[in-house]
């Protein structure tokens, strides 16, 4: 049941998603870096890990494999928001960080979507 993970919308916004939060952690590189270096890396490589497991998952055999793939991603979406927060509670975002929670909060509702279908049809 291999799909092509280039036809999938979600996918799309979880790449440009990944794209714009490494540009907004780029201009308050010096900030977060010197604040919280694990932090900005680990809210990076979740981010990236939206697009990646879905892409991944879209490449398995089954539809519960790919559903598998996209609760990963789900996962990941939870974990990068949360991140978000916390760098927002720290003063290391302000207001501009806004407009990237509104893109997770979609994806992340996007991808249940997406594994309640896959799911759903055997």
């Amino acid at each position: 049941m291999p799909n092509n993970p280039n036809n999938l919308v979600v996918l799309a916004r979880a790449r440009a998603f990944a794209v714009d939060l490494h540009r907004a952690v780029e201009r308050r590189e010096r900030l977060i870096g010197r604040a919280s270096p694990g932090l900005r890396n680990q809210m990076l490589r979740a981010s990236m890990s939206i697009p990646l497991n879905i892409a991944e998952g879209a490449g398995k055999d089954t539809r519960a494999e790919f559903a598998q793939f996209v609760g990963h991603a789900i996962g990941s979406a939870n974990e990068v928001e949360q991140q978000m927060l916390l760098a927002h509670a720290l003063a290391l975002f302000d207001a501009e960080i806004d407009p990237l929670l509104d893109e997770c909060r979609e994806i992340r509702m996007m991808l249940y979507g997406l594994r309640k279908r896959l799911q759903s049809i055997d």
